[in-house]
């Protein structure tokens, strides 16, 4: 009979194999340090690589104390310390004891410095070139993948603003990224007044396709102005210094792209506000020139003249009040369907009314034919999504 074991079980017998091997233990390795982790405990966590490999390291806090400087990405060292097994999330670490500086920077570093000061002569970089964003943007395009959170935030933060939302795909990690990137900025051309490049946080390694000079060149040939929100706020790509404008998060390039809403309503009421003054004192101005001519004309005439600029006073008051009430009922028309195109345009409004929005392997699929039976497909409801299967496909004839 096969025994099978528990994870547990299993793990500890990597764990005894590899804290038993002694060629494991007093080992010195020299690399290239990343997604570099100075830890409130006082631990390190970091990742040493060269051009083929990588191992995850953590130095913990008694000997962390006596370093004498500071780790930072990019930086080229040599360590001593054992290989260990952490059997909680099943990982393969080094457990670094000391740590120093080797000569130069790390080959990534080297490498990102080198492509940011060729970007830098040739102008990429360059407050001159960025565009201004659009105040009232009609049509917004996201580049982004379709099943990030990135996508989420934006759409969320976008909210009731009446733009038409364009998604234009992407992958956004790994080998295949920067040219999906470059192939989605492309396909926005001359469909979007401003275009958001995004995505959610992660190590230097996944923001790596976002230092791609092809993809940094397509950022500056767009012909729309582009908000790069990529990671945190302490990650800074090449796409960021190229984009028109940088956002900290994804949410924030949401907010970036459009007004605030709430303040477009508040304009609205303060010229209607103002538009009342000026007819208020407009009539005030009226009767205070009445008031001082019938002062100044002949007793036999002033009743008749007087009588006359009454009746002209109550025209000019009916028709500036016509024309208060017309503007005031102008603008709460205007404010009525601004707000209908806030609700329609939302996606969210459209899922909400019955819709739902599909979504295969390749993304959203518009047509039957895009389909597969078998195929494992999402749909997209406005309270959340189900994951099916197809079963059976029926096109029908044309």
């Amino acid at each position: 009979m096969v025994y099978t074991y528990s994870v547990s079980e299993l793990c500890t017998r990597i764990q005894e194999r590899i804290t038993g091997d002694v060629r494991l233990h007093d080992v010195w390795a020299c690399g290239e340090l990343s997604n570099v982790v100075n830890h409130s405990s006082g631990h390190r966590y970091f990742t040493l690589k060269d051009s083929e490999a990588q191992i995850s390291c953590v130095m913990f806090k008694r000997h962390a104390e006596e370093l004498d400087f500071v780790l930072r990405n990019g930086m080229n060292v040599r360590v001593f310390g054992d290989v260990g097994f952490y059997k909680g999330r099943g990982n393969v670490q080094l457990q670094v004891r000391s740590i120093s500086p080797d000569t130069g920077i790390g080959r990534s570093a080297m490498e990102l410095e080198s492509l940011r000061r060729r970007l830098t002569a040739e102008g990429l970089f360059s407050p001159e070139r960025k565009r201004p964003l659009p105040r009232y943007p009609e049509r917004i395009g996201i580049v982004t993948s379709m099943d990030g959170a990135a996508l989420r935030d934006v759409i969320r933060s976008l909210g009731r603003y009446p733009a038409r939302i364009i998604l234009s795909p992407a992958t956004v990690q790994g080998d295949a990224a920067a040219q999906s990137m470059i192939s989605a900025l492309r396909a926005l051309r001359g469909r979007a007044d401003v275009i958001i490049l995004c995505r959610g946080g992660g190590s230097a390694e996944d923001l790596s396709p976002f230092n791609d000079v092809h993809l940094a060149r397509a950022i500056a040939e767009s012909d729309a102005p582009v908000i790069s929100a990529v990671g945190h706020e302490v990650d800074v790509t090449v796409a960021d210094l190229v984009a028109d404008a940088r956002a900290s998060t994804p949410t924030a390039a949401a907010k970036l792209a459009v007004p605030d809403v709430r303040e477009i309503e508040q304009l609205l009421r303060n010229m209607e506000d103002q538009m009342t003054w000026a007819i208020d004192s407009h009539l005030e101005r009226i009767r205070s020139r009445l008031d001082y001519l019938s002062r100044g004309i002949e007793a036999r005439k002033m009743y008749a003249i007087l009588e006359m600029r009454k009746l002209r006073l109550r025209d000019i008051s009916r028709r500036l009040l016509d024309a208060e009430r017309s503007i005031v009922d102008s603008r709460a028309r205007r404010l009525e369907i601004a707000r209908a195109r806030l609700d329609s345009a939302s996606p969210l409004a459209v899922l909400s009314r019955g819709y739902t929005m599909v979504v295969g392997s390749a993304g959203v699929v518009c047509h039957a034919v895009d389909l597969a039976v078998g195929e494992e497909i999402r749909l997209v409801f406005s309270d959340g999504e189900a994951c099916c299967n197809v079963n059976k496909i029926e096109i029908k004839p044309r």
